[in-house]
């Protein structure tokens, strides 16, 4: 079984953070292995490729906008090794305004699959805030 450093999952979060902030859509896609599954309370939703991606971080970035939102902070809260080259990581998502004040926080647990010197989102489980 492959170690992991909790080091390294935390700079996989701080770079998908940074693209997230500045829109590079293609660097949002490459953190994510496909297909993918995004889960909630609700929904289940299967994320064939990165058009798919990057369609969705789109969306994501205009409601951030509308909300005054500038760029999220990662948190790693937890992780947790499940298999050869796969983790568990539970991550509290901090939404920051133009002032660097939280407005806003999601938790987040993905299972990571260590590729290309760093990890890929296979699963993302978007928690119920009463859940966490």
């Amino acid at each position: 079984m492959e170690s992991y450093d909790s080091d390294d999952v935390q700079t996989f979060l701080a770079t998908f953070g940074v693209a997230v902030s500045t829109g590079d859509l293609d660097a949002i896609a490459d953190t994510y292995a496909f297909p993918a599954l995004v889960v909630d309370a609700t929904t289940s939703e299967v994320v064939p490729d990165p058009d798919a991606v990057r369609d969705a971080a789109v969306r994501t970035a205009r409601g951030y906008r509308e909300r005054g939102l500038v760029g999220p902070v990662a948190h790693l809260e937890d992780v947790e090794e499940v298999g050869d080259a796969l983790v568990w990581a539970r991550v509290r998502w901090s939404y920051r305004d133009e002032w660097a004040n939280e407005q806003d926080s999601t938790t987040v647990r993905y299972l990571l699959r260590r590729a290309r010197d760093t990890f890929e989102v296979c699963v993302e489980v978007r928690l119920d805030p009463r859940e966490v």
